[in-house]
């Protein structure tokens, strides 16, 4: 048999192999986060006609004669360094990889990675593949590092009866947490009469360590003695939210002494408060009294405008009213928080990523999975920032299938298959012509 034979019926398979890799290209052109493949040639085995011969004293060298056998396919590879366009969701549960990162995926218990950030919330509060319900693997409460990553639990439901009404609500639920800094500003007139006869009223709304709000009365005398330049600071009352009073002791008063040239504080500027009883519900408390000033106004009616706030002086330690989760966030480091009815806002997690050494070693595993390989190296699971990548909510990586190559691809293959097609019936014509010699 003619061995062109066997040469064109080898180019029409690779051919043909190669139209079935560019058929699924062009078949997942809208396929969110798909990598194109492409398929590489190779020729095959080569029969030798004539061996060469090297130089002698009266002829010269003569190259091999060698007639080869058809073609294969060499490799299918997939391109799966090149980032395909982003596709603008405005879900905040649509996320996209910027670099050369996959999520870290579990499927029936088997990790497995992807470049698919399609993800949503499953009834048990869990983040999953939108399609296909698999776990999203990251570090619950904390930052990528050292520890193994697990199923991110997102949303952690419990019943509480979380406004008070008497009925259980099954809610992701934040205890409140308490005022533990406060801050007096302004001037303590010391013309003032009220102070002087019966004591200035300061009143200062905080939250205690059950999430609830209490409001501390603290009273400003002259300190019963003749000096215009000190005073005494008391706690007098705690009230609960319903305004009824809460019993508690323990706390000393607190002594304010001023200088007389400047009006500055001299005595302790930060006090601490720590009431019993049922007051301490309240506490400890750091009180600072540095932004505080004592002298006489030049104003009519010398009214003292000293004033309380929750807080330090920046706007922190203020404490939380107990929440219920309102809405979930994404950084760009993968980073999960939680915002809660209470102006409260949390990291509740990290998203894990995974990089190989490898990545064009990848074994497809449908779903728009990959397997870890013997080429790809073994997974290596890290924060995504640490090598320059960032995620990106509300965005999907499409595919970077470029229609324009496929289609020019589909033209050369389409020839090629035609050429070998060709070459088979040239063939045959030329048996047919051989076997017609014996008539």
């Amino acid at each position: 048999m003619m061995r062109s034979l066997w040469s064109g019926v080898s180019g029409l398979k690779t051919h043909q192999m190669e139209m079935d890799v560019i058929g699924n290209n062009i078949a997942n052109v809208n396929t969110t986060s798909y990598k194109s493949q492409a398929t590489g040639f190779q020729d095959v085995l080569y029969q030798t006609v004539k061996q060469g011969t090297a130089a002698g004293a009266n002829l010269g060298s003569t190259n091999i004669s060698q007639v080869g056998l058809g073609a294969k396919v060499g490799s299918v590879y997939t391109n799966i360094s090149a980032q395909g366009s982003a596709v603008t969701t405005n879900n905040v549960f649509d996320l996209m990889i910027n670099g050369p990162s996959f999520f870290v995926v579990e499927q029936d218990g088997v990790n497995n990675y992807s470049r698919d950030g399609s993800f949503t919330i499953d009834a048990e509060g869990y983040l999953v593949t939108q399609n296909d319900g698999y776990y999203i693997k990251g570090v619950d409460g904390g930052d990528v590092g050292n520890a193994a990553p697990d199923r991110l639990q997102v949303i952690k439901r419990t019943l509480v009866d979380a406004d008070g009404d008497g009925t259980m609500d099954n809610v992701d639920y934040r205890r409140g947490t308490a005022t533990s800094q406060a801050y007096f500003k302004g001037n303590i007139d010391s013309l003032d009469e009220s102070i002087e006869e019966e004591g200035k009223t300061l009143g200062i709304e905080v939250f205690g360590n059950d999430g609830n709000t209490y409001t501390l009365k603290f009273v400003i005398d002259n300190a019963g003695d003749t000096e215009d330049n000190t005073y005494n600071m008391s706690l007098s009352r705690i009230l609960n939210s319903d305004g009824e009073r809460v019993n508690f002791g323990g706390v000393d008063d607190i002594e304010l002494t001023y200088g007389k040239n400047d009006g500055k504080l001299t005595s302790d500027g930060l006090v601490t408060i720590s009431p019993t009883g049922d007051g301490s519900v309240i506490g400890p408390i750091t009180i600072d009294l540095t932004n505080t000033t004592n002298y006489a106004s030049t104003m009519s009616g010398h009214s003292s405008t000293i004033y309380g706030y929750k807080g330090d002086t920046k706007g922190l330690n203020q404490g939380y009213a107990n929440g219920t989760l309102t809405g979930i966030s994404f950084g760009n480091d993968g980073s999960i928080y939680g915002t809660y009815s209470n102006g409260e806002t949390i990291k509740k997690g990290q998203i894990a990523v995974a990089e190989f050494s490898n990545a064009m070693g990848l074994e497809k595993v449908g779903n728009n999975l990959y397997a870890a390989s013997l080429n790809s190296g073994a997974p290596m699971i890290q924060d995504i920032t640490r090598n320059g990548g960032s995620m990106q909510s509300g965005v999907l990586e499409g595919s970077n299938v470029d229609l324009g190559k496929e289609f020019t691809d589909m033209i050369t293959t389409q020839r090629g298959f035609q050429a070998n097609s060709r070459v088979i019936t040239t063939s045959d014509e030329m048996l047919q012509i051989l076997r017609g010699l014996k008539r």
